[in-house]
Protein backbone atom coordinates (compact mmCIF):
# COMPACT_ATOMS: atom_id res chain seq x y z
CA UNK A 1 0.00 0.00 0.00
CA UNK A 2 2.54 2.51 0.25
CA UNK A 3 3.58 5.06 3.34
CA UNK A 4 0.78 7.23 4.08
CA UNK A 5 2.46 11.03 4.81
CA UNK A 6 0.42 13.05 7.43
CA UNK A 7 1.42 16.27 8.84
CA UNK A 8 0.42 14.47 12.11
CA UNK A 9 3.03 12.02 12.18
CA UNK A 10 6.80 12.89 13.26
CA UNK A 11 9.52 12.95 11.10
CA UNK A 12 13.24 12.01 10.60
CA UNK A 13 15.15 14.14 9.08
CA UNK A 14 18.60 13.73 7.79
CA UNK A 15 20.96 14.50 5.22
CA UNK A 16 22.53 12.47 2.33
CA UNK A 17 25.00 14.31 -0.29
CA UNK A 18 23.72 17.55 1.46
CA UNK A 19 20.10 16.81 0.34
CA UNK A 20 18.14 16.34 3.55
CA UNK A 21 15.65 13.48 3.46
CA UNK A 22 13.05 12.30 5.65
CA UNK A 23 11.22 9.31 6.82
CA UNK A 24 8.22 8.98 8.74
CA UNK A 25 8.52 8.15 12.62
CA UNK A 26 6.71 4.36 12.47
CA UNK A 27 9.41 2.95 9.59
CA UNK A 28 12.05 3.79 12.20
CA UNK A 29 13.54 1.08 15.22
CA UNK A 30 16.82 2.94 15.89
CA UNK A 31 19.51 5.38 15.24
CA UNK A 32 22.81 4.55 16.34
CA UNK A 33 26.69 6.05 15.30
CA UNK A 34 28.05 4.27 12.27
CA UNK A 35 28.68 0.36 13.27
CA UNK A 36 31.55 -2.02 12.72
CA UNK A 37 29.93 -3.86 9.54
CA UNK A 38 31.23 -7.02 7.40
CA UNK A 39 31.09 -6.88 4.01
CA UNK A 40 29.30 -9.24 1.79
CA UNK A 41 31.06 -10.36 -1.64
CA UNK A 42 29.47 -9.87 -5.08
CA UNK A 43 26.69 -7.94 -3.25
CA UNK A 44 25.55 -4.87 -5.26
CA UNK A 45 27.56 -1.48 -4.45
CA UNK A 46 24.64 0.01 -2.77
CA UNK A 47 24.80 -2.94 0.19
CA UNK A 48 27.90 -2.16 2.77
CA UNK A 49 27.43 -5.74 4.20
CA UNK A 50 25.92 -6.25 7.41
CA UNK A 51 25.79 -5.25 10.85
CA UNK A 52 25.64 -6.42 14.53
CA UNK A 53 21.85 -5.68 16.35
CA UNK A 54 20.43 -6.36 19.07
CA UNK A 55 20.72 -10.47 19.03
CA UNK A 56 21.11 -11.10 15.37
CA UNK A 57 22.16 -8.78 12.81
CA UNK A 58 20.50 -6.69 9.69
CA UNK A 59 21.81 -5.80 6.45
CA UNK A 60 23.58 -2.28 6.26
CA UNK A 61 22.67 -0.44 2.59
CA UNK A 62 24.35 3.24 1.48
CA UNK A 63 21.60 5.36 1.04
CA UNK A 64 24.02 7.66 -0.64
CA UNK A 65 25.35 5.12 -3.43
CA UNK A 66 22.13 4.34 -3.74
CA UNK A 67 20.67 7.92 -4.83
CA UNK A 68 23.05 7.44 -7.15
CA UNK A 69 25.94 9.58 -4.89
CA UNK A 70 29.50 8.62 -3.99
CA UNK A 71 29.88 6.31 -1.04
CA UNK A 72 31.31 8.79 1.97
CA UNK A 73 33.30 6.68 2.79
CA UNK A 74 35.36 6.89 -0.72
CA UNK A 75 34.34 10.45 -0.21
CA UNK A 76 36.45 10.92 2.64
CA UNK A 77 39.77 8.74 1.70
CA UNK A 78 39.63 10.83 -1.85
CA UNK A 79 39.63 14.01 0.57
CA UNK A 80 42.78 12.53 2.94
CA UNK A 81 44.37 11.94 -0.09
CA UNK A 82 44.10 14.73 -2.07
CA UNK A 83 45.14 16.99 1.12
CA UNK A 84 48.55 14.59 1.28
CA UNK A 85 49.27 15.04 -2.76
CA UNK A 86 48.85 18.93 -2.25
CA UNK A 87 51.01 18.60 1.44
CA UNK A 88 53.90 17.14 -1.17
CA UNK A 89 53.53 19.63 -3.53
CA UNK A 90 54.07 22.82 -1.08
CA UNK A 91 57.36 20.57 -0.01
CA UNK A 92 58.28 20.31 -3.34
CA UNK A 93 57.50 23.84 -4.36
CA UNK A 94 59.64 25.24 -1.45
CA UNK A 95 62.96 22.79 -1.97
CA UNK A 96 62.02 24.37 -5.67
CA UNK A 97 62.73 27.99 -4.07
CA UNK A 98 65.17 27.35 -2.02
CA UNK A 99 67.54 25.84 -5.09
CA UNK A 100 66.60 29.23 -7.27
CA UNK A 101 67.45 31.18 -4.41
CA UNK A 102 70.69 29.27 -2.98
CA UNK A 103 71.94 28.63 -6.52
CA UNK A 104 71.11 32.29 -8.29
CA UNK A 105 68.59 30.96 -10.40
CA UNK A 106 65.71 32.85 -11.82
CA UNK A 107 62.30 32.15 -9.62
CA UNK A 108 60.40 30.67 -11.81
CA UNK A 109 57.73 28.79 -8.92
CA UNK A 110 54.41 29.49 -8.50
CA UNK A 111 53.50 32.94 -7.09
CA UNK A 112 49.90 32.91 -7.33
CA UNK A 113 48.49 30.93 -4.59
CA UNK A 114 45.08 30.60 -6.78
CA UNK A 115 47.22 28.68 -9.59
CA UNK A 116 48.76 25.96 -7.75
CA UNK A 117 47.06 22.69 -7.92
CA UNK A 118 46.07 23.24 -4.05
CA UNK A 119 44.73 26.80 -5.13
CA UNK A 120 42.76 26.18 -7.59
CA UNK A 121 41.15 22.95 -5.74
CA UNK A 122 40.73 25.48 -2.82
CA UNK A 123 38.91 27.95 -4.72
CA UNK A 124 36.24 25.59 -6.13
CA UNK A 125 35.73 23.34 -2.19
CA UNK A 126 32.33 23.48 -0.51
CA UNK A 127 31.20 20.89 1.60
CA UNK A 128 27.66 20.59 3.67
CA UNK A 129 29.87 20.16 6.93
CA UNK A 130 29.78 23.07 8.66
CA UNK A 131 33.21 21.36 10.89
CA UNK A 132 35.15 20.52 7.60
CA UNK A 133 34.27 24.12 6.11
CA UNK A 134 35.80 25.79 9.32
CA UNK A 135 38.77 24.01 9.00
CA UNK A 136 39.91 24.61 5.50
CA UNK A 137 39.05 28.30 5.88
CA UNK A 138 42.35 28.09 8.12
CA UNK A 139 44.28 27.58 4.92
CA UNK A 140 43.72 30.43 3.24
CA UNK A 141 46.08 32.39 4.94
CA UNK A 142 49.04 30.61 5.65
CA UNK A 143 48.77 29.47 1.75
CA UNK A 144 48.35 32.53 0.47
CA UNK A 145 51.31 33.65 2.31
CA UNK A 146 53.54 30.62 1.68
CA UNK A 147 53.48 32.12 -2.04
CA UNK A 148 54.01 35.27 -1.50
CA UNK A 149 57.61 34.20 -0.14
CA UNK A 150 58.61 33.94 -3.44
CA UNK A 151 57.42 37.45 -4.67
CA UNK A 152 59.38 38.94 -2.01
CA UNK A 153 62.59 36.83 -2.08
CA UNK A 154 62.68 37.62 -5.89
CA UNK A 155 62.37 41.35 -4.81
CA UNK A 156 65.41 40.73 -2.03
CA UNK A 157 67.34 39.58 -4.81
CA UNK A 158 66.28 42.12 -6.76
CA UNK A 159 67.52 44.28 -4.89
CA UNK A 160 71.23 42.80 -3.87
CA UNK A 161 70.15 41.07 -1.23
CA UNK A 162 70.47 37.90 -1.04
CA UNK A 163 71.53 36.88 2.09
CA UNK A 164 67.92 37.92 3.06
CA UNK A 165 66.20 36.31 0.65
CA UNK A 166 68.25 33.30 1.54
CA UNK A 167 66.81 33.74 5.73
CA UNK A 168 63.35 34.46 4.42
CA UNK A 169 63.45 31.05 3.01
CA UNK A 170 65.09 29.31 6.01
CA UNK A 171 62.21 31.22 7.78
CA UNK A 172 59.29 30.05 5.58
CA UNK A 173 60.48 26.50 6.00
CA UNK A 174 60.81 26.54 9.57
CA UNK A 175 57.65 28.58 9.74
CA UNK A 176 54.81 28.91 7.66
CA UNK A 177 55.41 26.12 5.67
CA UNK A 178 55.46 24.53 8.78
CA UNK A 179 52.16 25.68 10.03
CA UNK A 180 50.69 24.77 6.13
CA UNK A 181 51.64 21.52 6.25
CA UNK A 182 50.32 21.09 9.99
CA UNK A 183 46.85 21.68 8.56
CA UNK A 184 47.34 18.84 6.03
CA UNK A 185 48.59 16.47 8.19
CA UNK A 186 45.02 17.34 10.70
CA UNK A 187 42.50 16.47 7.58
CA UNK A 188 42.91 12.81 8.69
CA UNK A 189 41.86 13.32 12.50
CA UNK A 190 39.22 15.92 11.53
CA UNK A 191 37.40 13.54 9.25
CA UNK A 192 37.53 11.05 11.45
CA UNK A 193 36.11 13.16 14.29
CA UNK A 194 33.13 14.94 12.56
CA UNK A 195 32.34 13.36 8.84
CA UNK A 196 31.19 9.78 10.15
CA UNK A 197 28.17 8.33 9.43
CA UNK A 198 24.65 7.41 11.41
CA UNK A 199 22.72 3.68 10.24
CA UNK A 200 19.43 4.29 11.04
CA UNK A 201 17.52 0.95 11.23
CA UNK A 202 14.02 0.76 9.34
CA UNK A 203 11.21 -2.39 9.84
CA UNK A 204 8.96 -2.50 6.86
CA UNK A 205 6.27 -5.17 7.13
CA UNK A 206 8.44 -8.17 9.13
CA UNK A 207 11.52 -7.23 7.92
CA UNK A 208 14.09 -4.86 9.42
CA UNK A 209 17.06 -3.23 7.79
CA UNK A 210 19.40 -0.29 8.33
CA UNK A 211 20.90 2.33 5.88
CA UNK A 212 24.16 4.57 6.13
CA UNK A 213 23.07 8.48 6.16
CA UNK A 214 25.15 11.44 6.46
CA UNK A 215 24.04 13.24 9.72
CA UNK A 216 20.87 13.50 11.25
CA UNK A 217 19.26 17.09 11.08
CA UNK A 218 15.82 16.68 13.90
CA UNK A 219 12.92 14.72 14.71
CA UNK A 220 9.64 16.58 14.70
CA UNK A 221 6.78 17.20 13.03
CA UNK A 222 6.47 18.95 9.54
CA UNK A 223 4.41 22.37 8.11
CA UNK A 224 3.67 21.31 4.73
CA UNK A 225 3.40 17.33 2.38
CA UNK A 226 3.47 17.50 -1.04
CA UNK A 227 1.81 14.02 -1.86
CA UNK A 228 1.90 12.57 -4.75
CA UNK A 229 4.57 14.63 -6.33
CA UNK A 230 3.21 16.69 -9.29
CA UNK A 231 6.60 16.15 -10.78
CA UNK A 232 9.12 13.29 -11.30
CA UNK A 233 12.33 13.21 -8.82
CA UNK A 234 15.31 12.05 -10.92
CA UNK A 235 18.51 10.05 -9.51
CA UNK A 236 18.82 6.33 -8.52
CA UNK A 237 16.01 4.50 -6.57
CA UNK A 238 13.54 7.82 -7.29
CA UNK A 239 10.57 5.75 -6.64
CA UNK A 240 11.70 5.70 -3.40
CA UNK A 241 11.05 9.66 -2.85
CA UNK A 242 7.55 9.66 -2.79
CA UNK A 243 7.00 13.44 -1.29
CA UNK A 244 8.09 16.50 -0.49
CA UNK A 245 7.73 17.99 2.81
CA UNK A 246 8.69 21.36 4.36
CA UNK A 247 10.01 22.58 7.58
CA UNK A 248 10.62 26.12 9.30
CA UNK A 249 14.25 25.97 9.86
CA UNK A 250 15.85 28.09 13.28
CA UNK A 251 12.45 29.67 13.75
CA UNK A 252 12.18 31.80 10.07
CA UNK A 253 9.62 32.37 8.38
CA UNK A 254 10.76 30.79 5.19
CA UNK A 255 9.83 26.61 4.58
CA UNK A 256 12.73 24.16 3.22
CA UNK A 257 12.13 21.45 1.24
CA UNK A 258 12.93 17.63 2.73
CA UNK A 259 12.33 14.81 0.55
CA UNK A 260 10.22 11.89 2.00
CA UNK A 261 10.96 8.37 1.68
CA UNK A 262 8.74 5.78 0.99
CA UNK A 263 10.56 2.61 3.03
CA UNK A 264 7.98 0.25 1.80
CA UNK A 265 9.44 0.19 -1.35
CA UNK A 266 12.88 0.20 -1.13
CA UNK A 267 13.62 -3.80 -0.60
CA UNK A 268 11.96 -4.12 -3.37
CA UNK A 269 14.96 -3.09 -5.47
CA UNK A 270 17.03 -5.93 -3.56
CA UNK A 271 14.19 -8.37 -3.80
Amino acid sequence: MGTKFSLDSDYLVFTVNGTPYGVISHDIVSVVDMLEFTPIPDSPPEMRGVIPFRDGSLPLFDLRVFLGGKARTLEINELVATMEARKQDHINWLNKLKDEVYNDKPISVQTNPHLCAFGKWYDGFSSDNSNLNNYMARFDSPHKAVHGVAVEANELIQAGKKDAAVQLVQNTEQGLLASLLELFNGIGGLVNRYMLEYVVVFVSGERQFAMAVDDIRFFSRLEHIEHPLQSNITGGGNDVVQAIGRYRKDNSDELYDVLLLDISRFLDHFS
